[in-house]
């Protein structure tokens, strides 16, 4: 390379550069993506809310869990309750239970299995009036503007009717029965009689 070579730089594309970035800073995202972006958005709100409120709710389950690991060991089940109870652990996000070397007494560990059990029954009950208190009428619009809107300001985007349709799924309603089978409610344990 020469020193004239050096001095001039190769066509300048810092004008059109500019340019084309005022000219895209002038539009927004699609209206349809943006309408999507927004039931999402809101849809994973509501699911983190569900989510964090029921984590504090289960704060007592876990405490009891921990009760009966530290007064039980793996196989104290069968003289207590009807059926195994290892699912709670993982189902009320609990740490591993920590079994005692020397469990209690068959009495106290009753008594302990009863606290667990009205535990859980608090749980459900409290889970369950949280669940209806929620307010799914705003989601629900939002879906329903999307499912009317979403092929038609797709279509006014792309001039076709039929690549507007392509792979789109209409999105239906959110129901309380939906947020119970994402955030179902305890198994109850039963005391083995």
């Amino acid at each position: 390379m020469s020193d004239a070579d050096e001095g001039q730089e190769g066509p300048s594309f810092d004008v059109q550069d500019r340019e084309l970035q005022q000219m895209l800073g002038l539009f927004d995202v699609p209206a349809f993506a943006r309408r999507g972006r927004e039931v999402e958005g809101l849809l994973e709100r509501l699911q983190a809310r569900c989510r964090s409120e029921r984590d504090q709710m289960l704060d007592m389950v876990r405490l009891r869990l921990a009760q009966w690991s530290a007064s039980s060991n793996p196989d104290s089940w069968s003289d207590t309750f009807a059926k195994p109870i290892d699912a709670l652990w993982e189902l009320a996000n609990a740490p591993g239970p920590m079994w005692a070397a020397m469990p209690s007494s068959r009495f106290r560990r009753r008594g302990i299995a009863r606290d667990l059990i009205a535990s859980v029954g608090r749980f459900n009950g409290r889970w369950d009036d949280f669940l209806a208190s929620l307010r799914l009428d705003t989601y629900n619009r939002m879906v329903d503007q999307y499912n009317r809107y979403y092929v038609l300001e797709k279509e006014i985007l792309l001039g076709s009717a039929r690549l507007a349709t392509r792979h789109f799924v209409p999105k239906p309603p959110l129901a309380q029965d939906d947020l119970r089978a994402w955030f179902p409610p305890l198994p109850l344990p039963e005391l083995k009689r």
